[in-house]
Order: structure tokens, then sequence, then C-alpha cells
């Protein structure tokens, strides 16, 4: 959820240069048959790839941007040890006045089954151009405890993770268990290795409702992949190192309709002043591995 940065074109836009690489990461976040603690259901993701068409959902009267297109795709790849995702997100956006403004990226993260080490690598472009790149690993002694994010890009910066925080895995898993035992709010520290400067991030999530039933909506059409239940699902990450006044604005805010086997059936990234919508057009399951 986590597209890093733009360029200052768009901060003059009054858009945050942060929100693309926000939007990547918060859709990479899949994982296999997992429960986290005795008294979570346990839930299952389909090893997939997605493909999303972007389009420009509400703007304001006094909007920067009248009108956007683009495509994402996100692969999410069940391995013996962990999952891989592979994702990239083109969109050209129209501004009021002046030329579209192209921009680009992609991300390749793997976390791990135990939930111990967590590797990313992601790069934004804008206009053909490297605006902002991440590469790194996350290690911990296990799930829960603290542990510590050591960056090769930007080199040799580190962070220290607390033992609350999650990775992209386990926050995925994180909603759907709350979902499931019908609980409206979940908060936590959440991490991606995107923006250093604030993470861990404060994570939270509110559930909107009861689940809809597979058939409930236009995204119904796409195979047993979507043939299950879902949830919209309200995201909001704030920036860790600043949270405590209780007065913060959110960094980023995003709902998806997320589907009990962790499909995501839409995304809308709210950009204050607009949204950008990515709606699911084609989905291809991918075969699981086979493990010794």
């Amino acid at each position: 959820m986590n597209l890093l940065g733009w360029s200052v074109e768009l901060v003059n836009m009054n858009i945050d240069p942060r929100a693309v690489t926000r939007v990547t990461c918060f859709a990479v976040a899949l994982s296999a048959t997992v429960a986290s603690g005795s008294a979570q259901a346990d839930v299952t993701h389909a090893s997939h790839r997605a493909f999303y068409e972007i389009s420009i959902g509400r703007v304001d009267f006094n909007s920067n941007i009248v009108d956007a297109r683009g495509r994402m795709v996100a692969e999410w790849r069940q391995a013996c040890d962990g999952w891989t995702t592979n994702q990239r997100l083109i969109v050209s956006m129209a501004p009021s006045e002046g030329d579209p403004i192209e921009s680009e990226v992609t991300m390749t993260t793997f976390e791990s089954l135990e939930g111990d080490a967590y590797s990313f690598d992601s790069e934004t472009k804008v206009g053909g151009e490297t605006v902002e790149q991440v590469r790194g690993n996350a290690k911990r002694p296990g799930r829960g405890l603290p542990g510590t994010a050591t960056y090769s890009e930007p080199r040799g910066l580190k962070l220290d993770l607390p033992g609350n925080t999650v990775f992209p895995f386990e926050h995925t898993i994180e909603i759907l268990e709350a979902a499931e035992r019908g609980e409206r709010r979940a908060i936590s520290y959440y991490f991606d290795g995107s923006q250093p400067g604030i993470s861990p991030m404060i994570a939270n999530t509110l559930i909107l409702g009861k689940p809809s039933n597979a058939t409930v909506g236009k995204y119904k059409k796409f195979g047993k992949l979507s043939d299950a239940k879902w949830w919209s699902v309200r995201l909001a990450l704030f920036d860790g190192k600043a949270v405590g006044s209780g007065n913060e604005a959110p960094e980023f805010e995003m709902t998806q309709l997320l589907q009990d086997n962790g499909v995501v059936r839409k995304f809308e990234f709210d950009y204050g002043k607009f949204t950008l919508v990515a709606g699911l057009v084609k989905i291809v399951e991918i075969a699981e591995p086979k493990c010794d």
C-alpha cells in the first residue's frame, strides 16, 4: 500500500511524492495458510497474478489532477520457504494545465513463512528518471520480536523495528483474521522497506461492515479465484516517528475490496483532492510449489 517518491513537480501540485510507492506495497501482502495466534482463525491466500486497470475516481473542483490512466500487474507466488512478489505500476496523470506526468513503479519482495526475514527492492521513475529507490532486508529472531532493517540503498542505513512490527505478509493476515472474528479495527507498526524516514509506520485498518457475498459487485466473473466473500477495508498509514499527539494526519489512505483468499478486487487510492481506482480486469492462478 506505499509507492515511494514522486518528483518535485508532483509536490508543487500538492501530491505527496511518496504516495505512489505506498500503493504498490499495500498491494504486496499475501501468505500461505497461517495462524498467527491461538485465538485467531486460519486464513488462506491463493498464489496468483492479477491485472488492474487504473482510472480517475473522485475529482474535487479544486484538484490539480483532472484525469489519470494506467495499469498495474501484481504477482504473489508461494515458495517453499515464503512468499515472493513482483509488481509493476504505470500511471499517466493529466494536470489541469501542462503535459501528462508519466510514473512507473517496480517492486520485488520476499517474506519468510516464519516471519524472521523480509527483503525488498523498489524503484520509482517519473518521466523516465529514477526519483527514489530502496533496497535491503530485515531480520529478527521470530514473529513478534524486535529486529533490524538494513538498507543497501540508501547505503548503510539501519532501522530498529519494535517487537509489534508486522511485514506485509503479516499485515494482510492480521486484517483477515480480525475480519473473520468480526472485529472492526486493527492497528500495528508496519514495515515494507519504503519511507525509511518515517518507518516503521503505524497502520490503522478499519473493516467497514460485514463481508459481502462473492456474487456481489462487478468484480465477480474471474472464475474460482473470485468465488470468495470480501470486505471493504480502509487503510491509513501514519508517520511512525511522529505519532503521539493524537492529531496527526495520515501519510496515505486507501480503500480496498479484500477477499478472504487474499485477492484484492479493487483499490481506491486517496490523494485528498482526487482518487485513483485500480479495478481487477484479469486474474491467473499460479500453481503451488512442490516442496520436500
